[in-house]
């Protein structure tokens, strides 16, 4: 249906933007962190400094329903195959990654929800949480591992991307455009890509440990850089490649190929 299409089209569209608002918030405060030495925030962290600015509450709400839409558009991904990857390991194992991503920012869009509307109970630690949560199951530390791995592969994943610019086959770009383009993509991506590196490996550490405070989050992991020789220099550079990666999710809004397969 034309009005399915359509619908889909803005859904994406929608999505990557307020994704790319998000990180461009979330960005901006780690370079804030890392030359004020302050405390680094987590993505959680940046709606709650977007909710205390003048009309923050209003523009969050906003954001909350682009971050939504965005996890529908991953879900539709996911389940339709309209990006036609298949059913190889491969494909399913890039599916299985939409897959969570829609539940991840699904997840996000709720919390953007609860402290729009003062629902949030405060900052919380849900890694650290939902590993402790899993190391009392059986075989917990191997269910530990396998997430760690998981969020690892996220990873490598977008690693990939960058290096051999797999964004390019969904981009309709002007070529004398992509001259910007094609740095500024890899570089976000390859800061989003570290980000996940380093909450996998922290998370696979905690099951060898089977000390739950082991695992680190985003925040978590940030101040674990900041803490180190040379932290503060090195987290400014990572905020400027997340900002780049906000930047990246924005051009997506623009230019991204939304297909729509057969299905739809």
């Amino acid at each position: 249906m034309k009005w399915t299409r359509m619908t889909v089209r803005w859904l994406a569209r929608v999505g990557y933007a307020a994704r790319g608002l998000v990180y461009l918030v979330f960005g901006g405060l780690a370079l804030h962190a890392a030359w004020e030495l302050a405390e680094a925030e987590d993505v959680r962290g940046s709606l709650e400094a977007i909710h205390d600015e003048p009309g923050g509450a209003i523009v969050l709400i906003a954001l909350a329903a682009g971050l939504a839409a965005y996890g529908i558009w991953r879900l539709v991904q996911s389940t339709f195959d309209v990006d036609r990857h298949g059913w190889g390991p491969r494909a399913i194992a890039v599916r299985g990654g939409l897959l969570v991503s829609a539940v991840s920012h699904a997840s996000l869009a709720w919390a953007g929800i609860k402290i729009a509307l003062d629902w949030s109970s405060g900052s919380s630690q849900p890694v650290q949480h939902a590993v402790s949560a899993t190391l009392d199951w059986p075989y917990g530390r191997e269910l530990v591992v396998a997430l760690g791995a998981l969020i690892m592969g996220a990873g490598i994943a977008h690693l990939h991307k960058a290096a051999v610019a797999g964004f390019r086959k969904w981009f309709d770009a002007w070529p004398g455009a992509m001259w910007w383009i094609d740095p500024v993509s890899r570089i976000g991506l390859s800061a989003r890509g570290l980000l996940f590196l380093g909450v996998g490996g922290f998370v696979i550490y905690s099951a060898i440990t089977l000390d739950p405070s082991d695992a680190k989050g985003v925040q978590g992991l940030l101040v674990w850089v900041q803490q180190h020789v040379y932290g503060r220099i090195l987290l400014g550079v990572w905020a400027v490649g997340v900002m780049l990666f906000g930047c990246y999710s924005l051009i997506e809004a623009f230019v991204r190929r939304v297909g729509l397969g057969a299905k739809l």
